[in-house]
C-alpha cells in the first residue's frame, strides 16, 4: 500500500522512519519546501530507543498544490495547522482513507466538512518522539497505537476497511504495538486527559515528562487536573476510574526523557495546541456547568507564557 504522511514533525517523522525500515512505501508531505528538499537530499536520521543511529532514504514533497495519490493519508500536523490541510484533503480520491493523529479534541467536526464519514479514522498513540531538526528524529519512549473509525460503534457490525486492515498489518511489521478499537472516542478522551495533565505542566515548568513524578507538588497538581477532566468526561458518557490515572502515571514513566509536544512547540516558538486540549475541557466544563478552576488556571498560564516567549523572540 502507498502511505502518505502529512506533516514533518516528531510524530510524522518517527512513523515514517519505522514504516520505511519495515519496507513500506512511504512519502512524507511537509509544510515547507526546505524540509522536503533536505529530507530528499540527506535522508532521515533516526535515533532508536536502543541508542542506534540509522540514516533512512525517504521520499518527501512539500504541501503545495494537490496531494500525491495514496491509499492512506496519515494526518500528523498539529491541530493549529489543520486548517491549512483541509482544502487539499477535499480533493483526495474517495477510495483513500485519512488517519488523523492529532492531540486534543474537536478536529472531527473539521474533517467531516471535507471528507466522507467512511474515509475518516482516528489514531491515538503514546509513543515518545522528539524532532531535533528537519531531518533528525529521536524515539524517546515506546508506546501503543489504537485506530478506529469516526463512525464508532456502528462499525462493529461491518468488515474492517481493507486500507485500514493493511495499515494495521504493516504497522505490526514495523514493530508498532497497534490494534483496532471500536470505541475510538473513548480512547481519544483518555488521551485528552493525559495530555491535559502532562502537557501544560511540563510546559510551564519546562521539564521532561518523568520529572512530574519527582515532586509531591507536581503530583498534587496532576491529580487535581485529572479529577476535573474526569468530571467533564463523565458527563460525555466516559467511564473514567483509577486505572485511567495510573495510565497517565505510566505514560510519564515510559516517556520519562521525553519533552511533551507542547513544551517542544513552546521552545521552538511554534503555536501551542492548548486550545484543543485544556481549552477544550474548560469550554466543555462551562457548557456543562462544571467548575474546572485548575484546568482554567493552567490554560491561562500556558497562554500567558507562550505570549511572553513570543515577545522575547
Amino acid at each position: 500500500m502507498n502511505i502518505a504522511i502529512i506533516g514533518g514533525g516528531s510524530v510524522g517523522l518517527l512513523l515514517a522512519a519505522r514504516l520505511c525500515l519495515a519496507g513500506s512505501q512511504v512519502q512524507v508531505i511537509t509544510r515547507t519546501r526546505q524540509q522536503a528538499d533536505e529530507l530528499t537530499k540527506h535522508g532521515l536520521l533516526l535515533h532508536s530507543l536502543q541508542g542506534e543511529q540509522k540514516r533512512i532514504h525517504i521520499q518527501a514533497v512539500s504541501m503545495e498544490g494537490d496531494l500525491p495519490k495514496a491509499d492512506l493519508y496519515v494526518l500528523a500536523v498539529k491541530q493549529t495547522s489543520l486548517t491549512e490541510v483541509l482544502p487539499v484533503l477535499r480533493k483526495i480520491d474517495p477510495s483513500a482513507r485519512v488517519l488523523a493523529v492529532q492531540n486534543g479534541m474537536g478536529h472531527d467536526d473539521h474533517l467531516k466538512e471535507v471528507l466522507a464519514l467512511n474515509q475518516i479514522y482516528f489514531g491515538v498513540h503514546t509513543e515518545g518522539a522528539r524532532r531535533h531538526s528537519y531531518t533528525e528524529v529521536e524515539h524517546t519512549g515506546k508506546g501503543t497505537w489504537q485506530v478506529g473509525s469516526i463512525i464508532g460503534q456502528e462499525q462493529k457490525a461491518l468488515p474492517l476497511d481493507p486500507v485500514i486492515e493493511a495499515f494495521l498489518s504493516v504497522g505490526e511489521i514495523a514493530g508498532l504495538a497497534i490494534k483496532y478499537v471500536s470505541d475510538i472516542y473513548g480512547v481519544m478522551w483518555r488521551k485528552l486527559m493525559a495530555n491535559a495533565v502532562i502537557n501544560p505542566l511540563t510546559t510551564l515548568f519546562e521539564i521532561p515528562n518523568g520529572a512530574l513524578l519527582e515532586s509531591t507538588e507536581t503530583m498534587v497538581l496532576m491529580k487535581r487536573l485529572f479529577v476535573e477532566a474526569k468530571e467533564v468526561a463523565s458527563l460525555h458518557g466516559q467511564k473514567i476510574d483509577e486505572s485511567s490515572w495510573q495510565e497517565i502515571v505510566q505514560i510519564c514513566r515510559n516517556t520519562s526523557r521525553n519533552y511533551s509536544s507542547m513544551l517542544q512547540d513552546l521552545l521552538n516558538c511554534r503555536p501551542l495546541e492548548i486550545e484543543a486540549i485544556n481549552g477544550y475541557i474548560v469550554k466543555q466544563g462551562r457548557e456543562l456547568q462544571i467548575a474546572t478552576p485548575h484546568q482554567e488556571a493552567v490554560y491561562k498560564a500556558t497562554l500567558l507564557k507562550a505570549g511572553l516567549m513570543a515577545q522575547r523572540g
